[in-house]
């Protein structure tokens, strides 16, 4: 093994760095980057992506990916969440196309834990009280763009993933945005001081 290989530790334990000498656990099967042996020991420094920590791990423990032979085409594949490497039936189907079948890129109990994060049901049944009639004038917003309710385009009720609280309602193309950008972590606002600081102007404007 070399410094700057992926690996993967199969037991899932290990010493953090910032704390050598308390023994702690992790998911297993985690994957992270090779640094460098951990001072003339068995061990060997490894930054953990899913935990985004660098770890202490007994090198016997550790095993080398090819990540470029992951993937729905292989017999295993790397959760996007948690990035720990699975056998790709630990991945729900998704759908189908010519080269088979496509799954989902978070792990099922990565994509369990999300689903619980789903609209309150008291909630929701009062926001379809109020949602914008199909053939209606909807303005969403968040783009201001105007369209017709169910034909131009298509209205959900937008929820916060962390309380499962309603919002409101906002076009798809908002919502799908929104999960893209964690659902108002502070990724929208690494979004605008990334594109101020690359474009020069004031992004919110």
């Amino acid at each position: 093994m070399r410094k700057n290989d992926w690996v993967s530790a199969i037991k899932g334990q290990g010493y953090r760095v910032d704390s050598p000498k308390r023994k702690r656990h992790f998911p297993k099967n985690s994957v992270g980057i090779f640094e460098d042996i951990q001072d003339d020991t068995d061990s060997a420094i490894v930054f953990l992506v899913g935990l985004n920590e660098r770890w202490i791990i007994p090198i016997k423990e550790l095993n080398k990916v090819d990540v470029m032979n992951t993937g729905d085409k292989h017999a295993k594949k790397i959760c996007n969440t948690c990035h720990c490497l699975f056998p790709v039936t630990r991945f729900a189907k998704n759908q189908n196309n010519k080269h088979g079948d496509v799954r989902r890129p978070a792990c099922k109990q990565c994509r369990t834990d999300i689903d619980k994060r789903a609209p309150k049901t008291s909630q929701a049944k009062q926001m379809e009280k109020r949602r914008p009639p199909k053939g209606s004038l909807f303005q969403c917003p968040i783009c201001g763009r105007r369209s017709i309710a169910g034909v131009t385009a298509k209205i959900v009720a937008d929820h916060n993933h962390h309380t499962g609280n309603i919002r409101d309602f906002i076009c798809d193309s908002c919502n799908t945005g929104l999960g893209r950008f964690k659902n108002g972590e502070n990724y929208l606002y690494n979004a605008i001081r990334y594109l101020e600081e690359r474009d020069g102007t004031d992004a919110s404007q």
